[in-house]
């Protein structure tokens, strides 16, 4: 086989093209599209070009929005160890950074692997800060905020109403971010967006656009507030919130199986039904149903002609298996007994009205925080576990399954995540990711969490506010649940990564006309990697290039003492990869490499002599930086 060069860079326009080829190759010639081809391949799905009209929802910036969605990551994640818990035996994962080039970054690795995302963007209400998106260096502006590069600077603006394109400021900074969240759900994944009633339009149309209005589940309308709000100034009180739910692929995830909620409702047993706890319903048919008719004599001999739900051979199997009452000493019309055994096994379906008393509301999210910082206000409005743990079961996730929340806040999710593992005895992944938002001691609504990273001595911005939370979770369950036999295997703890820039030298564009500038240029690029390098950051950029994602299992090559050789695997890949970065690679090393047909071995270009080469190239996969 022959040695490739490695290449540093996901370009998810070539992986579309790719796909495109392989569904109408006839609509390309030399590596180019025929378009008058392509259009005669798509037929009858082809807009005519004299109906210049069409139905369409654009603003100022889409295109440039959408083109940004597509442009390569110019960073890579770093770990980050001793910031989390558990690290070497844990599958959760934290990151720190701007959640655009993140999820870029987790293109190659984690397409097509998550199962639900929840995301509680901000509401664009005049005082949010909203994503100011640097079209053409993505990752200036967050290595200004972290002080990586000299100027201080921030992604992130406040969004007042007065400054004009108000809608489209918002709008510009979410659609390409649910462009790229699509590519990685699961074909049976579904994602939940909290926003409120500013842009809850603008957001169902450009949802409808990204994931097909097809795959649209449903609008749920959950109460935040647990109060009555007594405002002189307003005709309608808010007291609700919107959540949209779309799936990837809206029959798959029917055939999947939709997840259910909790049971609600009132179940007794008065009388001493040996199958436990029951409540009825109407055997008569409801408005709009249709059933059988015919005549059901009471015990006390009243009589009902009724419209009834079954027929009467189903009616007298059900008498005779005590599942039919009569109320009101035996007058009343027949009633069915459904069991709440029965109905736990079958579950309830989710309606789009969601009560504070059954999914949680605001003061219960602030009284969680409360209840593990000790101090009052550390962040704004944080969503109820509660409400994502019913997300998380309507969802349908499963043992092993991934949750992504790109918003993480205060990492609301990764709780719901432990609650819903716990009480189900599954071990669902998480990925939080957040930008590490400084909190600005002068304002009122950053000025509690600001002083409580004081005391504790973090870093005052709200991704060590999330961080902080989900090990003081982990510490309160391992100390407080009963760890049973069946609990003691699940993943209690969680792993950080940050955003940083790549290791290996990108072309920066020369506009001037110097000479010895563009020969100096050409020198910096004659080595792959930057000076700075260090091999355990490298080896992650490796790995997500490679499409291993960051829980991978990550060992040395015990049987070879010459070089540190690491060995990479993943249930996600059906190979591994075998990653040294000595600065010269031993000839016992090669010999001794376990690679298969399928594995691949990555190493320097400048670690191997001629003759390595050519003794590796009968060795599976190699690929040199």
């Amino acid at each position: 086989m022959s040695i490739e060069k490695f290449q540093p860079s996901y370009d998810i326009y070539q992986e579309r093209m790719e796909r495109l080829k392989i569904v109408v190759p006839e609509a390309f010639a030399d590596g180019k599209i025929n378009w008058d081809v392509l259009r005669e391949c798509l037929g009858s799905f082809v807009e005519d070009d004299a109906n210049k009209e069409h139905y369409a929802f654009t603003w100022p910036g889409k295109r440039d929005a959408r083109r940004l969605a597509g442009k390569p990551p110019q960073g890579t994640l770093i770990p980050a160890p001793g910031e989390g818990v558990n690290e070497d035996t844990t599958e959760n994962i934290f990151i720190e950074g701007d959640n655009l080039e993140v999820l870029k970054l987790l293109q190659k690795s984690y397409a097509s692997r998550i199962k639900m995302i929840y995301i509680d963007p901000p509401y664009n209400i005049g005082d949010d800060r909203i994503y100011k998106d640097n079209f053409e260096h993505p990752l200036d502006e967050y290595l200004k905020l972290t002080g990586q590069i000299d100027e201080s600077g921030t992604p992130l603006v406040s969004n007042l109403k007065s400054d004009g394109r108000f809608h489209s400021k918002w709008l510009n900074m979410m659609y390409p971010r649910f462009m790229i969240a699509r590519n990685l759900l699961q074909e049976d994944g579904v994602i939940f967006v909290s926003i409120g009633d500013d842009e809850v339009q603008h957001l169902k149309t450009m949802l409808n656009e990204v994931f097909g209005e097809e795959n649209f589940e449903g609008h749920i309308h959950w109460r935040r507030r647990h109060n009555q709000p007594n405002d002189p100034t307003k005709m309608i009180g808010l007291v609700a919130e919107h959540i949209l739910a779309y799936s990837r692929d809206k029959e798959v995830f029917k055939k999947s199986g939709v997840g259910k909620i909790g049971l609600t409702g009132n179940f007794s047993n008065p009388d001493n039904d040996p199958r436990g706890d029951w409540a009825s319903k109407p055997w008569k048919t409801g408005s709009g149903q249709s059933g059988t008719i015919y005549i059901i004599t009471t015990p006390t001999g009243a009589e009902y002609e009724e419209e009834w739900m079954g027929d009467e051979n189903t009616y007298k199997a059900l008498l005779e298996d005590k599942r039919i009452i009569f109320p009101h000493g035996g007058k009343g019309q027949p009633r069915k007994k459904y069991f709440k055994s029965e109905r736990e096994i079958e579950g309830q379906c989710a309606t789009n009205w969601w009560s504070h008393d059954v999914f949680g509301h605001n003061q219960e999210g602030s009284d969680e925080l409360f209840n593990l910082f000790g101090k009052k206000n550390v962040f704004s409005n944080p969503k109820p576990s509660r409400l994502i743990l019913h997300l998380i079961m309507i969802a349908n996730c499963k043992n092993n399954d991934l949750i992504l929340d790109f918003f993480a806040g205060s990492s609301t999710t990764s709780s719901a995540t432990y609650l819903f593992n716990l009480e189900n005895n599954y071990s669902c992944k998480y990925i939080m990711v957040q930008l590490p938002e400084v909190l600005n001691e002068n304002e009122k609504e950053y000025r509690d969490g600001y002083e409580f990273c004081r005391e504790v001595g973090l870093k005052p911005n709200i991704a060590e506010i999330g961080k902080e939370r989900i090990r003081r979770v982990i510490k309160r369950i391992v100390e407080e649940e009963e760890i049973t036999e069946e609990l003691k295997d699940q993943d209690f703890g969680f792993k950080v990564f940050k955003l940083h820039w790549s290791h290996f030298n990108q072309w920066q564009e020369y506009k001037g006309t110097d000479v010895t500038e563009l020969m100096d240029l050409f020198a910096k690029q004659e080595d792959a990697l930057i000076p700075s390098w260090k091999a355990g950051n490298l080896l992650v950029e490796i790995m997500l290039q490679e499409g291993f994602p960051l829980h991978s299992k990550i060992e040395i090559v015990k049987a070879i003492t010459a070089n540190k050789v690491f060995q990479v695997k993943s249930e996600f890949c059906n190979h591994m990869i075998f990653v040294c970065l000595d600065p010269a690679v031993d000839t016992t090393t090669i010999e001794g490499l376990p690679l298969s047909d399928k594995d691949i071995f990555i190493c320097l270009d400048s670690a191997l002599t001629d003759e390595q080469k050519v003794a590796l190239s009968d060795k599976g996969v190699i690929k040199t930086i």
